[in-house]
């Protein structure tokens, strides 16, 4: 935030813009996201809609906890696959950015990386799940 509006100030008051200020937003973005994603999931931080959960009972929650988590993990699998590729061909053929020159490949490992925690924190709370069983399922 700090970086964008020293960016916004320095173009149209100073006149002298940050050179890379949108690659490296975008970059530190990626990586924010990605990370967060696994850490938010831990700690139970995300958003929930339990628009039928009442309606659904206690079996039909957690049905529906496995198939979300289920799906999610597929998902996640097919997502880390792609960005594995991308971030391997990027260092292969040394991609950089275009204006500071950052090697591309930094932010899809990031990407990889936080999409491989997230897939883990899934199966472990998929693994709990089982555990703890139906009965008082929340």
């Amino acid at each position: 935030m700090l970086l964008v509006t020293w960016a916004v100030f320095a173009r149209y008051v100073l006149n002298d813009p940050i050179l890379g200020d949108t690659e490296l937003v975008k970059m530190g973005m990626a990586l924010v996201v990605m990370m967060a994603m696994p850490y938010a999931a831990w700690q139970g931080a995300h958003i929930r809609v339990d628009i039928l959960d009442g309606k659904l009972g206690e079996r039909g929650r957690f049905v529906a906890d496995v198939f979300a988590r289920v799906v999610s993990i597929f998902v996640l699998y097919l997502l880390i696959t792609k960005t594995y590729d991308k971030a391997w061909d990027a260092w292969e053929y040394e991609d950089v950015t275009n204006m500071i020159e950052i090697p591309v490949w930094v932010p899809y490992t990031a990407i990889t990386v936080g999409m491989g925690l997230f897939g883990l924190v899934l199966l472990w709370q998929l693994v709990a799940q089982f555990r703890r069983g139906v009965r008082g399922y929340e």
